[in-house]
């Protein structure tokens, strides 16, 4: 069978030219914010507010950055945004204090009607803390906010599970929306430390590994046209080396004993740092 990789994940939108802005200097936008890594070339963000400075502000943010985006005024129309389109979003920016539904109410209808995504308390009162929690929501951002503590609260909630699967004989690699609000926490916690969660359909498990093992992958088994790919599983009940074959996505794993992972994962390492990106055809000979 003939294996080829495709990458799901959409195509790159790039980033418009920057305007000078006229708002508040605590709400502008850096010149150096565009030169960074996007979090993702098809990122959707629900923004809820009702101020429509603010959601100009914000939308523009949004368009700097490649974002899609949708707009609701008050937390209803964020409930409806949510529901109808459930599994669209990555984001959810919920202002507190808005007209017919606020932001807690609206989170709590969504929490009970929509896949999970993660939803950003925005807020500039101050005494918010413990209520946005109990309500539904992921984290809080006070305003007024830098746009860089957005931008980096965007990066901290929207990582996601690498995922492996064939499509019509096509091998995939995607990015996978966490199942709820443990997994966010758990991956967030992975991501601080260089890792990730690797999962293999088909197979009941799911691996602990370098974030950039997916891309080490691709290169493996399409780059260089390899049958099988190795990896370290660094989940801490049962580390061990991975063999990843090309054809059917099976694995075969060694257990370390204790003195073995140290050095393993030290090696393993050294090596991916490299692999940045994901590999999408045969590397010419």
């Amino acid at each position: 069978m003939n294996t080829i990789l495709h990458v799901c994940t959409g195509t790159a939108i790039p980033a418009r030219q920057t305007t000078p802005r006229t708002l508040h200097s605590l709400w502008m936008l850096p010149a150096s914010i565009t030169s960074r890594t996007r979090i993702s070339p098809t990122m959707k963000v629900l923004i809820a507010e009702d101020t429509p400075m603010l959601q100009e502000m914000v939308s523009e943010y949004m368009e700097d950055w490649g974002y899609e985006y949708d707009i609701a005024s008050d937390g209803r129309e964020a409930v409806t945004l949510a529901t109808a389109r459930t599994g669209r979003y990555d984001l959810c920016l919920m202002d507190i204090d808005m007209p017919v539904m606020n932001g807690y109410e609206a989170t709590k209808v969504i929490r009970r009607n929509a896949r999970y995504f993660p939803i950003m308390a925005v807020s500039g009162n101050e005494n918010i803390t413990e209520v946005w929690r109990s309500a539904g929501m992921d984290d809080y951002l006070e305003k007024p906010y830098s746009v860089n503590a957005l931008y980096e609260k965007i990066n901290e909630l929207t990582v996601k599970v690498e995922k492996i699967y064939f499509e019509e004989n096509n091998l995939c690699l995607k990015k996978e929306m966490p199942m709820d609000q443990n997994e966010l926490r758990e991956l967030i916690e992975l991501k601080n430390k260089g890792l990730t969660k690797l999962k293999l359909v088909g197979l009941d498990h799911t691996f602990v590994v370098h974030k950039n093992i997916q891309n080490k992958i691709s290169y493996d088994l399409i780059g260089e046209g390899k049958e099988l790919s190795e990896f370290i599983d660094r989940s801490e009940n049962e580390p061990g080396r991975c063999h990843l074959y090309k054809t059917n996505l099976h694995v075969t794993k060694d257990l370390f004993v204790p003195d073995e992972l140290n050095e393993a994962v030290r090696n393993e390492d050294e090596i991916v740092v490299k692999f940045e990106k994901p590999v999408d055809k045969k590397n010419p000979d």
